[in-house]
This record gives structure tokens, C-alpha cells and sequence, in this order.
């Protein structure tokens, strides 16, 4: 019977996934942070291939309600309370080796430009590493930062604040 149910959850993903490729992309460019080691920024550059309709469905598949891992102000430490998340992608990523993520760090508009590029490169690229260290190949992985260029929310509070300060991770469109 689980087989079964195994079967049909990955019929209805691939159905998805196709219906998916048919759908415009975003043609947003991300503005790349280079520097650190080549690991660590292995694949930065656009989202163009990953679409938020595909996340919803991925996070749904994967059993957790979002692709989203939030961080404390000038933090790049992953919370306890997210390695659920990252342990549910990872079980997928290692369980379809043909599958890639996009992981996009982002901060609050708080600090200059430039450190907010570091800050939200940092945040993508510890993900990363967690998930390696979960046994995912870095080469299903690429990192990008937005700074504070994505918002998730409109506001200058804390409330706004904590909900930019996150690492989203989308899954790459297949098609």
C-alpha cells in the first residue's frame, strides 16, 4: 500500500511538474555576491529557472508548509526550529538526484548595501552547507543574494523586519 501511495505522490509531481513548464519565468536577475570560497558560491547567478507556484507545491510534497528558513537579525545561524525543513528537502534531494534548489538569501533593509549582500550570501551559503553535511550533492544546489532588494512583506517595522530576514529555497522547474 505505501509503494502504491509512493507511485501515485510521484505521478501527480511529475504531472505538475509538467504542466509547470508551460508557464512564463521570471526573468529577474539576482545581483551575485562573488568572493568566499568556490564551494560555498558554486551556481550563484539568476532564479530565472524557479517559480513560486512549483515551491508551494514542493513544500506541500515535502510535508512542511513553506520553503523558508527565517534568521535573527545579523545572523547567519540556522534556528533549531527550521531543520525540519532543511532535513524534509534534504531526504527529497537525496531520493531524486535530478532535482535542483535555488537558495536565495535575504535581509532586512537595515545596514548598507553591500553588507547586506554579504549578510544574505552568508545565509544562503550556510543552507547550503547544512544541507551537504545532510548529504545532499552540492551540485543539486545554487546560491544567490538579494540583500534587501526582496522584501517579503511591505513595512518598516520589526514585524516586516522578521519576515525579510530568510533564506527561500525554490525548486527548479523541470521541463
Amino acid at each position: 500500500m505505501k509503494q502504491n501511495l509512493k507511485l501515485l505522490a510521484m505521478a501527480v509531481l511529475a504531472v505538475a511538474l509538467v504542466a509547470c513548464s508551460s508557464k512564463p519565468k521570471d526573468t529577474a536577475v539576482a545581483t551575485p555576491m562573488t568572493g568566499g570560497s568556490p564551494a560555498a558560491t558554486a551556481g550563484v547567478g539568476s532564479d530565472a529557472d524557479f517559480d513560486d507556484s512549483q515551491d508551494a507545491r514542493m513544500a506541500k510534497i515535502l510535508g512542511i508548509e513553506k520553503n523558508t528558513v527565517y534568521f535573527d537579525f545579523d545572523s547567519d545561524v540556522i534556528k533549531a526550529d527550521y531543520l525540519p525543513i532543511l532535513q524534509a528537502n534534504a531526504d527529497y534531494l537525496k531520493k531524486h538526484s535530478d532535482a535542483r534548489i535555488l537558495i536565495a538569501g535575504n535581509t532586512d533593509p537595515r545596514g548598507s548595501r553591500e553588507y547586506n549582500i554579504g549578510l544574505a550570501q552568508r545565509r544562503a551559503d550556510v543552507v547550503r552547507q547544512r544541507l551537504v553535511m545532510m548529504g545532499v550533492n552540492a551540485n543539486q544546489m545554487r546560491t544567490v543574494s538579494y540583500g534587501a532588494e526582496k522584501p517579503a512583506v511591505p513595512g518598516n517595522d520589526e514585524s516586516a523586519y522578521s519576515q525579510d530576514r530568510r533564506d527561500d529555497i525554490s525548486y527548479d522547474v523541470v521541463g
